[in-house]
């Protein structure tokens, strides 16, 4: 029985009770009550969920799906409806529309990036019906998501073996084969997917995507541009789909790659309306910095870091920039940056604060009229190539731990050239297989005599002991210690990591190892940067090719140190 009051219940209070109910198990009663709570809020998506819950488990299966359709047509893609929804049609013998149900909730936590999660449920859609085709594809999709990339291939092609005009299908597997590291198979199944629709912009964009990482095939004329064939992919897309978020965020880096700031910077913008941008624009009150003067602030301005490490250590550059003219300007970075760029920043009057825990917030809660993300400065103070703040140093060390770091180096390496080196990124990268390389693959740099080596990246696998290297990475709990050993040595060999921004930012001599599809920020065909004037470009001129990098950067080392070494600067070969 339901227990009388001597007052009139209010519906939260009929809720609280009908839930505690529920959870002893007198489902009856809690069934009464979300009943005659139903009556006055027919359209309560939660309260059909309840109910159909409560249904399905007193064995009333038939039931329980009636309210929970209706639940999931008053709020579709609500995970718990449709986790309830699959599972009451089963129990009714209703497989095919309990896979789909599973499919869609598969769907849900796919784009929640719970891709673990995902798979377990396509797979429960294909347990129960095996010929489930979107199950079958999504999973694809949910191997490729997590990295698995030769079982979303096998999946795909298991899938085109039954029905080969499936034009989505034929674009998942280009996005698998792409991720496995084979391009030109890759291009073949998106051009299929084309063919088969002709209409299908993700295609198009995710053409122009996997063109600008490979070689260009043997026997293309020399007056080919790979680059402008990219581009013209992404415009054909954005001509398909003008709002194609992903598109517009390619054609932005495309753009950038080949120094066309005037139209890339605009584009970039579009990365906060793309789902797979992974960021979104912080939920603070106050407006976005357009560019507006500091007397039409009345306030500080609040420069938030967004993306990796060397996006911030790049762009941060602007800081001092924007309080030279005259903002009061606070800068929000990653942890491991505030140390150094504290030090760096607050010569120029910028505070710098480490980022807080929600991004609602901002550390210690400090007030501020305006915000604007770091890397949309560029845009807003309108640079070109020929107008980069390019500025070197604008990151210093701290000259204590300097010091400290002086001693222990030459402790380990005497008076020999002591060179820092980074082969391996973080793993996470979207693009670290094609920017990392196995350290096997450096051993004509370390056979360079009269060298020291130090590692100064974290992490990777383990290290075979060399007497000319020295790993420091344990060692370098954040970025003002990295700066500090970077300011002690001669010399810094990395791929294109945080280190290089480090590097460059710090004004000492670096040489970069490039893939043969570079990150837009360091351009084409050039073997300096215009942001970094103290950094050498060394590129792969086939993709995937390490070999020919290495033997360039180890016969400059050599002859650098045959020339005395840290008496001049590393020979650059301009032919």
């Amino acid at each position: 029985m339901i227990p009388s009051t001597s007052q009139p219940m209010t519906a939260e209070d009929i809720a609280a009770q009908a839930a505690a109910l529920h959870r002893q198990g007198r489902f009856a009663d809690a069934l009464d009550l979300y009943g005659r709570l139903l009556s006055g809020q027919p359209g309560n998506a939660a309260l059909q969920g309840l109910i159909g819950a409560l249904h399905a488990q007193m064995g009333q299966a038939a039931l329980g799906v009636e309210h929970l359709l209706q639940s999931d047509a008053l709020a579709p893609g609500n995970d718990e409806t449709l986790h309830n929804l699959a599972t009451a049609l089963a129990a009714c013998g209703r497989a095919s529309e309990a896979a789909d149900a599973w499919n869609r909730l598969g769907a849900v936590r796919y784009q929640r990036r719970d891709h673990a999660g995902a798979e377990a449920v396509f797979r429960q859609a294909l347990a129960l019906h095996p010929g489930h085709f979107g199950a079958a594809a999504n999973l694809g999709a949910s191997f490729q998501a997590q990295g698995r990339h030769a079982e979303a291939v096998a999946l795909f092609t298991t899938l085109l073996d039954g029905d080969a005009d499936e034009a989505e299908v034929h674009n998942n597997l280009g996005n698998a084969h792409m991720g496995a590291g084979a391009l030109d198979e890759a291009i073949a199944a998106y051009r299929r997917a084309i063919a088969l629709r002709p209409e299908y912009f993700e295609a198009y964009s995710n053409l122009g995507l996997v063109m600008a990482r490979r070689t260009p095939p043997a026997g293309a004329s020399a007056d080919a541009d790979p680059v402008s064939e990219v581009r013209r992919c992404y415009e054909r897309a954005l001509a398909l789909r003008p709002d194609f978020a992903a598109a517009h965020w390619n054609l932005s880096l495309c753009l950038l790659l080949q120094g066309d700031y005037e139209r890339g910077w605009p584009a970039y913008e579009w990365r906060w309306r793309w789902d797979g941008f992974g960021e979104a624009h912080r939920p603070f009150a106050q407006p976005l910095w357009r560019g507006e003067p500091p007397q039409a602030l009345a306030g500080t301005l609040l420069l938030t870091a967004e993306q990796g490490f060397g996006d911030t250590l790049q762009f941060a550059r602007y800081a001092a920039l924007l309080a030279g003219r005259g903002h009061d300007v606070t800068l929000e970075v990653q942890a491991p940056l505030f140390t150094l760029l504290w030090t760096s920043l607050g010569r120029h009057g910028v505070r710098v604060v480490p980022r807080a825990g929600s991004p609602a917030q901002v550390h210690d809660d400090l007030p501020f009229a305006a915000h604007v993300p770091l890397m949309s400065l560029p845009a807003r103070f309108g640079t070109r190539l020929d107008s980069i703040p390019s500025a070197c140093p604008y990151l210093f060390a701290e000259p204590s731990r300097v010091a400290r770091w002086r001693g222990r180096l030459d402790a380990a390496a005497g008076p020999i050239v002591k060179v820092g080196l980074a082969w391996s990124g973080r793993p996470e990268h979207a693009r670290d297989r094609e920017r990392s390389l196995p350290v096997g693959a450096l051993a004509p740099l370390l056979a360079v005599p009269g060298v020291h080596f130090f590692v100064l990246h974290k992490g990777g696998p383990p290290v075979e002991p060399r007497a000319n290297l020295t790993p420091l990475g344990p060692m370098l709990h954040d970025f003002a210690e990295t700066a500090a050993v970077v300011d002690t040595l001669d010399l810094v060999i990395t791929v294109d990591t945080a280190l290089a921004h480090l590097t460059g930012g710090l004004g000492r001599r670096g040489w970069v190892l490039l893939p043969f599809s570079p990150d837009w920020r360091w351009l084409l065909d050039r073997d300096d940067s215009p942001w970094y004037p103290s950094l050498t470009l060394l590129r792969q001129d086939t993709a995937g090719d390490w070999a020919p990098v290495v033997a360039e950067a180890a016969r400059r080392l050599h002859a650098w140190v045959e020339d005395g070494g840290k008496d001049g600067v590393p020979p650059v070969r301009h032919d």
